[in-house]
């Protein structure tokens, strides 16, 4: 940690420095972190905390080309998958050595909370009214929770600093904290988040900013998280002593109703369109006016800011698709569970993806491709889906027969096969969006064993693609898809199911995973693919075998056993040993 401390310090006069504008060259140079001479005015803190903005996650950034759709491919989970299995899941991972800041998220790297803490100890040198910059403070207490949300995370009990650190200080070789005060920390810092940040009717760019309901939605998934892991690790070697989940459920209950009310700038996005609506939401290039969307990244070609996320949505894959297990979710349009493997056993291929695209819920269709559907109609002609790639490799690879559909936008410039690879797209990359405080209300409603509000939550999700409400009900095949390896009701069995549809590619599988303790999801299992029809493929190479009943088995042959998640390690990161070299008060992770 030492050495990432010192690179900070280092490298922190360089980040001031360039972020001024021009009239700030005249003044002196900035000798060290805390120099006075920067903090004068409110301008001041609003550069600084500008600079934390590039760290969420957008296009490129996270899940390679396809930003947060891709990423549980990625990252790995049951329901997404890329060409080899997960290094996570499968227990093969190696004992970290040392500290990067190239990973997403930088995990065992401190500059970005450094930073924070360094305008913590500098805002209060501001000459002007706190009015002017208490939205600027509310960002840092915003970021200050959010990276150190990365943390826990990945490693459970980390330290918490709450002033910047010097070369000398004694702070560097402390131990780590209890994760219930990390997590304590984090919820204080949001709530003061909460209070000091103005709403996006009022904020300076709307929902291209940060603004009190994105606090309100952050808070709820922090306090969701850490309830479910105390709940579900208790008893466990990942669990904390005297830990009270149902204290962190209230929190993410609180959070959420708050943002549930009517002052706020929150709503569903809808225009009457069952079989579009899902989907377009996320082909927007300009989110501003969609009160669905908390936190938005935009996307402009002429300021150099773009990505390549319509042409992989369309005519490539970025070598990332779903599985069966996810598909399984997905109820009938009549709200009843739909038995994807026996019908798998007689209907196959895009006969399958035809049949269950008609008779489910429509954001199935929404989210994969199914035949028929117009990928591009742009000016390069016109493509229509008609089987998955399942003959093609690298950035076309396709190894399940689900290949995802979920942002594609067929009349955008840069969709089709007629766009050579480029980063003009300007999709609006999605931060933040209500939808995700209804499914953590729900949750965390039930898990404190009280009566869900369904017509305001998630029966708002429902109306939209045209499904029946929220109904408790028995599923025959829940243990093929959905054995968490202990019991829960069918209500929360259903509560889980919505999410995993409403959210399905947005990079909440992994971590949901991880505070469920479902590696029971995984252990000894494969991710299948779609039934197989060998005709459709007459003349072509397909090189991924079936399983009994004809469905794709893409990892058969990579992993003969399963995965093979080791269940006393794997729920968190190992600290680089380096790392503990230098501070031995540093404990290894279980299992590490």
């Amino acid at each position: 940690m030492k050495k990432n401390i010192l690179l900070q310090v280092g490298l922190l006069c360089v980040i001031l420095l360039g972020s001024c504008k021009k009239d700030y060259l005249d003044r002196e140079p900035l000798i060290n972190v805390s120099n006075d001479a920067y903090w004068k005015t409110a301008s001041d803190l609003e550069k600084y905390v500008l600079q934390f903005y590039a760290r969420f996650p957008s296009f490129g950034v996270v899940g390679s080309y396809t930003g947060l759709i891709g990423w549980d491919g990625t990252r790995g989970s049951d329901t997404q998958i890329i060409a080899v299995p997960s290094t996570t899941w499968n227990g093969s991972r190696s004992v970290s050595t040392s500290a990067s800041s190239t990973t997403t998220p930088a995990t065992w790297w401190w500059s970005d909370i450094q930073s924070v803490n360094v305008f913590f100890a500098n805002y209060k040198n501001c000459k002007e009214p706190f009015s002017t910059y208490k939205h600027y403070l509310g960002e840092a207490h915003f970021f200050k929770a959010w990276f150190y949300f990365e943390k826990v995370v990945a490693y459970g009990d980390v330290p918490w600093f709450g002033d910047p650190l010097k070369t000398n200080s004694e702070e560097l070789y402390k131990g780590r904290d209890s994760r219930t005060v990390v997590v304590d920390s984090i919820l204080l810092n949001l709530d003061k988040a909460i209070e000091y940040l103005n709403p996006i009717k009022s904020a300076v760019g709307g929902n291209n900013r940060l603004s009190k309901e994105a606090a309100l939605l952050f808070k709820s998934r922090v306090a969701l998280f850490e309830g479910s892991w105390q709940k579900y690790h208790m008893g466990t070697v990942f669990g904390t002593t005297g830990a009270d989940p149902n204290k962190y459920f209230r929190a993410a209950v609180d959070a959420a109703e708050e943002l549930m009310k009517s002052q706020y700038s929150t709503g569903i996005y809808s225009n009457g369109a069952p079989n579009d609506d899902y989907c377009k939401l996320f082909s927007l290039t300009d989110q501003s006016n969609n009160k669905e969307v908390l936190l938005w990244k935009k996307y402009d070609v002429g300021l150099q800011l773009g990505h390549s996320f319509q042409i992989y949505v369309s005519d490539r894959t970025a070598g990332n698709m779903l599985t069966l297990q996810q598909v399984q979710h997905y109820l009938s349009k009549s709200g009843s569970p739909y038995d994807f493997i026996n019908i798998g056993k007689t209907v196959k291929g895009s006969a399958y993806l035809t049949k269950i695209g008609q008779e489910c819920d429509p954001r199935l269709a929404q989210t994969i491709w199914t035949p028929n559907a117009v990928m591009w109609d742009n000016g390069f002609g016109k493509g229509v889906f008609s089987k998955p790639f399942l003959d093609q490799s690298g950035e076309t690879l396709n190894n399940t027969g689900f290949q995802i559909r979920k942002g594609n936008d067929p009349k955008d410039p840069q969709a089709g096969s007629g766009v050579s690879w480029n980063t003009n797209s300007t999709t609006g990359a999605i931060v933040f969006r209500y939808s995700e405080a209804l499914l953590n209300y729900a949750e965390a409603k039930y898990e404190l064993g009280e009566p869900v509000d369904y017509g305001k939550s998630i029966n708002l999700l429902r109306n939209r693609v045209g499904m029946p409400g929220f109904a408790v009900q028995p599923d025959p095949s829940r243990n093929t898809y959905a054995d968490y390896g202990y019991a829960i009701s069918d209500e929360l069995q259903e509560i889980r199911r919505e999410r995993t549809v409403e959210l399905g590619a947005e990079g909440f599988r992994y971590t949901d995973l991880m505070r469920w303790r479902a590696h029971k999801l995984l252990l000894n299992k494969r991710p299948k693919g779609y039934p197989y029809d060998a005709a459709e493929w007459v003349g072509k190479k397909i090189n991924y075998k079936t399983d009994a009943d004809g469905f794709l088995d893409p990892y058969q042959t990579q992993l003969p056993n399963g995965y093979g998640f080791k269940t006393n390690r794997d729920y968190l990161e190992s600290i680089p040993t380096n790392e503990i070299t230098l501070n031995p008060k540093l404990a290894p992770n279980p299992g590490w």
